[in-house]
């Protein structure tokens, strides 16, 4: 008697372990999300005299570089959006987009990802380090870089400035976000080629 007792005291008790686990398997989980960031400056005609221009290298803080794409709720705090994911790496959709965005403005004949050899003729190497990269806990997103232009053949820095600056996006989500960070970049992007001879 006791014997039956126990045991359906453990049915029930297993019952009650497994019902989450089945009920969770059973629930249709929603599919992650991919985003990429894009060029957005507006294309003019390339000058005559433009030089070939080598982009990179291109770093970005370990915290960044993931698949999933982070957000701060507060200063001191980063949040993984488990379900927006980044399509590709972000390191290196950065280093294309601002590619995409140095092409666009016509400053170069053209273009070299890093690394490249010396049979690439490149004449200015622009170098990015990004510091924070990621919507705020205030909603607006931030982008603090330091970059430089190098003079590839001679070897020394021709420019170097630091660029922090923020972009409010139309709307709260995440697609307003790296909207927003695309703008940040294609703005990064039309500061450097201001500056390239």
């Amino acid at each position: 008697m006791m014997r039956q007792t126990v045991q359906k005291i453990m049915s029930r008790y297993m019952l009650l372990l497994v019902a989450p686990i089945l009920a969770a398997c059973a629930s249709p989980s929603v599919p992650d999300q991919y985003y990429l960031l894009s060029p957005l400056v507006q294309p003019v005609p390339a000058s005559a005299s433009a030089s070939v221009i080598g982009v990179g290298p291109v770093t970005i803080p370990s915290y960044l570089d993931r698949s999933t794409i982070i957000t701060r709720s507060a200063a001191n705090r980063p949040e993984v959006n488990s379900g927006y994911r980044w399509a590709e790496p972000l390191g290196e959709n950065i280093n294309r987009v601002v590619m995409d965005n140095l092409d666009r403005v016509g400053v170069a004949s053209r273009l070299e990802v890093f690394p490249w050899n010396s049979r690439d003729q490149v004449k200015w190497q622009v170098v990015v380090d990004i510091d924070r990269f990621e919507r705020q806990a205030d909603g607006k997103v931030m982008l603090t870089a330091r970059w430089k232009l190098v003079d590839f053949e001679r070897g020394g820095i021709v420019r170097a400035a630091k660029y922090n600056k923020t972009s409010t996006p139309n709307e709260a989500t995440i697609e307003g976000t790296v909207i927003a960070m695309s703008s940040l970049l294609a703005d990064l992007s039309s500061e450097i080629a201001g500056q390239i001879p």
